[in-house]
């Protein structure tokens, strides 16, 4: 059982890193009130491994499943559907978060085999799952185990197929657990064929690394009835990162009769963040504000250090502009702007923290500069003024005005752009002469 579930791991991990569609299903059997063996099988996968489609109802993507119970090689039962998952912006669909569904079949016997295949319909790409099925014995009182990282509790329909008792139980189909941003862990199982109405099992639960045994968790648990539900939380908080077993283990101290399941998890490192573009933290969230609204930034002062690490990697992962690649384009797009405001903007302060240097970060070189100084009549003295155009992508024009002679010119005008905003006083700046005709 422990090498099965060792292959099932390397198998995820295979899937993550290979042209195939990154889903990962896992498998939990629990007994009916007839003893038959119900299959659960979960599947995941992250939102910008799918690909979408811009429709008039917003971002849409199309995961087609289809799946095959065998007997003795001859299909018995079959069936597909597709899960349609639409989003009104596209910022979810670059979104690492997970799409999550099970499917769940009830067999007598452990002579069928299942055969899942997922195809993402946009971009054709797919992956498939067999697997041979056992059932559970008819006189077992466990189950197996469900993993999850967080549960939510919620007594309405929503997501109903998620629910274990009145908890949303969003499972964790890999069982990988990332050092310092989970610290604890979600189990669910159930005992079941307790032989008497009312009395008290041992539960034993252990967990091992490398065959060392780490902790050890005892337990009472009181049965009333045929069937119990367990969920436990576990604290993993203090655990070195690689792979562990946990081994519960069940016992009727009536009957003397033992029942044992085992499963895996795994802990992995926290990844460093790679979308450090300043020393300063304060740096990083003043160049986030030239992308979003302030809506989206009005809980950085209330998060932690890493909360803040966190924010910014989630920014450039999210408009990462080509997944498929290793490297982050729009990040290192963002960066080489930087370094050319900084080359061509600065006067007493660097060039990014600018007007020009925000417009040049947000959207590139303009596609034409007219260049030109203001009439002699304005209310202020003579000053030089840029109108940068922007015609080819988007309609956007933005003119800056010297003020002060240092070449720090300032936004006074704003056309197209909803971040940005024009001058009340822009007339008297300009003066009445001014051939509007320039911002066209």
């Amino acid at each position: 059982m422990k090498q099965l579930l060792l292959i099932f791991f390397l198998l995820s991990c295979y899937l993550l890193f290979s042209d195939q569609l990154p889903v990962t299903v896992d498998l939990n059997r629990f007994l009916d009130d007839s003893s038959q063996t119900i299959f659960d099988f979960n599947y995941q996968l992250p939102y910008n491994e799918l690909k979408f489609k811009k429709t008039d109802s917003g971002f849409v993507a199309e995961l087609k499943v289809e799946y095959s119970i065998l007997f003795d090689k001859e299909i018995v039962s079959q069936g597909d559907f597709t899960n349609k998952l639409i989003f009104p912006n596209q910022e979810m669909t670059r979104s690492g978060k997970l799409f999550r569904d099970k499917i769940s079949v009830t067999l007598p016997s452990s002579v069928y085999t299942m055969h899942i295949s997922f195809t993402d319909i946009y971009s054709l790409a797919n992956s498939t799952w067999l697997e041979e099925l056992t059932i559970l014995k008819k006189d077992s009182f466990l189950s197996d185990l469900e993993f999850s990282s967080y549960v939510v509790a919620d007594t309405t329909s929503y997501l109903d197929k998620f629910h274990r008792n009145d908890e949303l139980f969003f499972i964790n189909c890999n069982h990988i657990y990332t050092k310092g941003e989970v610290d604890s862990l979600y189990l669910y199982y159930e005992l079941g064929n307790v032989q008497f109405p009312v009395g008290k099992l041992t539960q034993k639960i252990s967990i091992l690394k490398d065959d060392d045994t780490l902790r050890i968790i005892m337990s009472e648990i009181n049965c009333r009835g045929t069937k119990k539900t367990q969920l436990q939380k576990i604290d993993i908080s203090d655990l070195k990162e690689g792979y562990h077993n946990i081994i519960i283990e069940v016992k009727d101290p009536i009957s003397n009769a033992i029942n044992i399941t085992e499963d895996y998890f795994s802990i992995k490192k926290k990844n460093i963040s790679n979308y450090r573009l300043f020393v300063d933290l304060e740096d990083e969230i003043i160049l986030l504000k030239y992308f979003l609204l302030s809506t989206k930034t009005k809980i950085w002062k209330e998060l932690t250090g890493e909360g803040k690490l966190k924010f910014i990697d989630r920014f450039w992962e999210v408009n990462d502009t080509d997944t498929s690649t290793k490297k982050n384009e729009f990040y290192q797009l963002t960066k080489e702007r930087i370094l050319y405001c900084n080359e061509h903007f600065s006067h007493f302060e660097d060039g990014w923290h600018t007007d020009r240097g925000r417009i040049f970060i947000k959207y590139g070189k303009p596609d034409d500069i007219v260049y030109g100084n203001t009439d002699i009549k304005t209310k202020y003295a003579q000053k030089k003024y840029e109108i940068w155009k922007y015609r080819v992508h988007n309609n956007y024009t933005f003119l800056f005005l010297d003020f002060q002679t240092n070449k720090n010119y300032k936004l006074i005008y704003s056309d197209n752009d909803p971040y940005e905003s024009s001058s009340p006083q822009l007339e008297s700046y300009l003066g009445k002469d001014f051939d509007m005709g320039l911002l066209d």
